[in-house]
């Protein structure tokens, strides 16, 4: 089923709920004629929610308006995916790579809000808030937290107000908390100034706590453990206590 609903002008979203079929489709279809009239460009937000299934019609009735669908491409600011399923999350990255000149993010559902206005520009970056430094009441533990996904903006913010933390406590030690990994942008990977940054945060450390995240990062991170010349060790989620306590050894 879909619903759409204006948030803000030039600003739509699009819930999509259940089962997707062809008579669905019209209101879609129409949403894509009133914004290929508009001068100014629009904004969507597709609120993804427990979608199970899909008819191949509605998938035709689609590709019927397609010079139509083309064209509102180009009318299009900015995309924001909001989804609670993993694999649509992964699905609409893919699609994103074949938008040039939209700029389309995914959300999970906790930060739909964000999304939200994100999608209406009451917000510059869409992941501003995914990494945050927090206190885990020892001064010689230096902490963050990440929920969602990385940029290479909050990556370079996050090294540098660690290393601060680190350089003013004196602390050897760090934990990080993964609340929720949603993956890294691209351009991360070739980002040589972030590459440095890193290898340069990393000397300061002489111990390492991983709690949380996808089950290969932990065993990954012990793995390269002796290449960096730093201990580090994995934890569960909800073993932070036990992580704490490895640290103050």
């Amino acid at each position: 089923m879909i619903t759409i609903s204006k948030l803000a002008p030039n600003v739509h979203q699009i819930k999509v709920t259940g089962k997707l079929k062809s008579e669905d489709m019209p209101p879609v279809i129409e949403l894509a004629g009133t914004i290929d009239k508009e001068s100014d460009k629009a904004s969507l937000v597709f609120n993804i929610e427990n979608v199970h299934d899909f008819e191949w019609s509605a998938v035709g009735e689609e590709l019927k308006h397609l010079p139509l669908m083309l064209r509102v491409l180009t009318k299009l600011d900015r995309i924001a995916v909001i989804a609670d399923q993993a694999w649509m999350r992964t699905g609409a990255r893919i699609e994103s790579a074949l938008l040039p000149g939209v700029t389309y993010e995914v959300f999970s559902r906790d930060k739909a809000e964000h999304a939200r206005a994100w999608a209406k520009g009451e917000i510059d970056r869409p992941h501003a808030d995914a990494v945050r430094l927090i206190d885990v009441g020892d001064s010689s533990i230096v902490a963050f937290e990440l929920d969602g996904r990385i940029d290479e903006d909050n990556a370079a913010t996050m090294i540098k107000d660690a290393r601060l933390a680190l350089e003013k406590t004196g602390a050897r030690r760090m934990m990080a908390r993964i609340k929720n990994w949603h993956g890294f942008d691209p351009s991360l990977l070739a980002s040589g100034k972030i590459a440095k940054a890193k290898m340069d945060f990393i000397k300061l450390l002489d111990r390492y706590a991983i709690v949380g995240g996808p089950g290969w990062m932990r065993p990954l991170a012990e793995t390269i453990s002796p290449a960096v010349d730093i201990d580090i060790k994995g934890f569960d989620l909800d073993e932070e206590s036990e992580a704490l306590e490895w640290l103050k050894r």
